[in-house]
């Protein structure tokens, strides 16, 4: 039978359809996407009895796990009745899956408030001198829309140097943890990051690649974020150091290290209960509204040529800049770059109609930054 006809059995209720659901359940010949759209028919059945009868009789069976979604959507939509509320518990406990934790978190919550979503106390562009993890505390809870940033690569610069790289992993959680409480629910925190190789102590000694991109997730997951999209971030092969010369010299295997053409822009959401639609309709519904421009970029990989500047190793192309904020943020937004360098980002930001807060620890970059004659606002921590 197909999809469509037993989706017909569940808009016309009545025992002889319910009976014929529950026969084409249990044909072994059924498929998972045909199973999972019966358990759906049969939830919308009359006979509430008959139905919980069902879910309880199946609910722990070996199954596809989409069919036992199905199941557990059910026992939310009747979570009223203390059968169905007893099955959905004992389904979460039993099954222990993420899924499932947060159709809990979506169903039970309590319903939507637009206050959470209040408009930022922050109106002019400012800088933050000093230590990100204090200096963020000074930002109110959900004043910022978009967080843009890449961390220090560790021990990779003069102005990142860790004792240990626990430490340093230590330093960025206390930053994403400030970054989380300040950022809007169900907003975005981006970053751009790629695995770093520290430089040998001595030719004796072997070199040590980081896959900062890999703890930094977990971090981002524990400190109240999760994970949307990567992007990747092409640039030509002559732009990057060469590491592929050894072995196109030898050919010997095991000495292959291919060149670095591409970081990570990976993207997150703050953990919320709610869906998406809930942040872009704060922007939509007013009158004076204007979309994005037909220019879209398709695919993942964005092909971008890096810049160099004398002012700081290691600047974003303008270009980034530009495609993170036509994307991930409205015009009148309060966007923060919490490792701002040389403030890249705010410079675009600022162009763009935002209002950028930007966060750095070296005095130096601070006075650069100073320069663009954008920013109203200097604050400094008392312990830089």
């Amino acid at each position: 039978m197909s999809i469509k006809e037993i989706k017909k059995l569940g808009k016309d209720k009545c025992k002889k359809n319910f009976d014929k659901l529950i026969e084409m359940y249990n044909d072994d010949n059924c498929s998972a996407i045909e199973k999972r759209e019966i358990v759906s028919s049969i939830g919308r059945q009359n006979d509430i009895d008959r139905i919980y009868n069902f879910i309880k009789a199946n609910m722990f069976k070996r199954n596809y796990m989409d069919v036992v979604y199905q199941m557990f959507r059910t026992t939310l939509v009747y979570y009223k009745d203390e059968r169905f509320k007893e099955l959905c518990e004992q389904m979460k406990k039993y099954y222990k899956n993420e899924v499932m934790d947060k159709m809990y978190e979506y169903k039970l919550s309590p319903k939507f408030d637009c206050k959470r979503l209040h408009d930022s106390s922050i109106d002019k562009p400012m800088i933050l001198f000093g230590d990100s993890s204090k200096t963020l505390k000074t930002i109110a809870d959900g004043d910022i829309n978009l967080i843009f940033t890449s961390p220090p690569y560790y021990n990779a610069r003069e102005y990142s140097d860790y004792i240990n790289y626990k430490k340093y992993l230590d330093e960025l959680r206390k930053v994403f943890l400030e970054c989380n409480r300040i950022l809007q629910d169900g907003r975005f925190l981006i970053v751009d990051v790629s695995p770093v190789i520290t430089k040998r102590p001595g030719r004796e000694y072997a070199s040590i690649r980081y896959p900062i991109h890999f703890d930094l997730h977990n971090i981002l997951l524990e400190t109240g974020f999760y994970f949307v999209d990567e992007i990747i971030w092409e640039k030509p092969e002559p732009s990057v150091p060469n590491r592929i010369g050894g072995y196109v010299q030898t050919k010997n295997p095991l000495s292959y290290k291919p060149n670095c053409v591409t970081e990570s822009i990976m993207v997150y959401r703050k953990n919320c209960n709610f869906l998406l639609d809930e942040n872009i309709k704060k922007y939509t519904l007013k009158d004076d509204y204007v979309p994005n421009d037909e220019h879209v970029d398709r695919s993942n990989v964005w092909k971008i040529c890096p810049v160099s500047s004398k002012k700081h190793p290691a600047v974003f192309p303008d270009e980034l800049c530009r495609r993170i904020l036509k994307y991930y943020s409205f015009k009148g937004d309060v966007v923060l770059d919490p490792f701002a360098g040389i403030g890249t980002f705010g410079k675009i930001a600022y162009q763009m109609g935002r209002i950028p807060v930007m966060c750095e620890i070296n005095e130096k970059y601070v006075s650069v930054m100073k320069g663009e004659k954008i920013y109203d606002v200097i604050s400094t921590s008392s312990n830089r």
